[in-house]
């Protein structure tokens, strides 16, 4: 919840989504790989890990919701139930797998470096497709097609 109230006002004043989907990125991969760290040396660190973990990955629904309705507001809300049913088929999946692998014998302590390097592979996506874009737009097209 902490993460929803934070990224709304922030999308709002600032307008800067792209920038802000890659900080929380950065954040959510940070959060993860202190995790392990944090945990043997002491609960509260571990605690302040999962919290700043929580507080990202709620945060990170309000700019992508924000950017799907400015693409498609005529169809914003099939936009969005779309969005959402992806965010819960990760999650599902996300834990399917970690459950097969902590029965094929993974230690616990490996999957937080495991969710920081999925993460850490998301936000170079994102800030990939984020310099495609501006190139795109730059040079007036957009996935090889002209702008209208």
């Amino acid at each position: 919840m902490l993460g929803s109230l934070a990224a709304g006002p922030l999308v709002d004043r600032t307008g800067k989504i792209t920038a802000l989907v890659g900080g929380i990125l950065v954040t959510v991969a940070a959060a993860q790989a202190l995790l392990p760290l944090l945990a043997s040396a002491a609960l509260p660190g571990a605690a302040a890990a999962l919290v700043v973990w929580g507080a990202a990955g709620w945060a990170l629904q309000v700019p992508q919701q924000h950017r799907l309705l400015a693409l498609r507001d005529d169809r914003g809300t099939v936009a969005l139930a779309l969005n959402n049913s992806a965010l819960y088929l990760g999650s599902a999946v996300g834990s399917a797998l970690g459950g097969l692998a902590l029965a094929a014998g993974v230690q616990a302590s490996a999957l937080p470096w495991v969710a920081a390097g999925v993460a850490g592979l998301g936000a170079a996506l994102h800030l990939r497709a984020g310099r495609r874009s501006r190139h795109a737009a730059r040079v007036g097209t957009l996935g090889g097609y002209e702008h209208c």
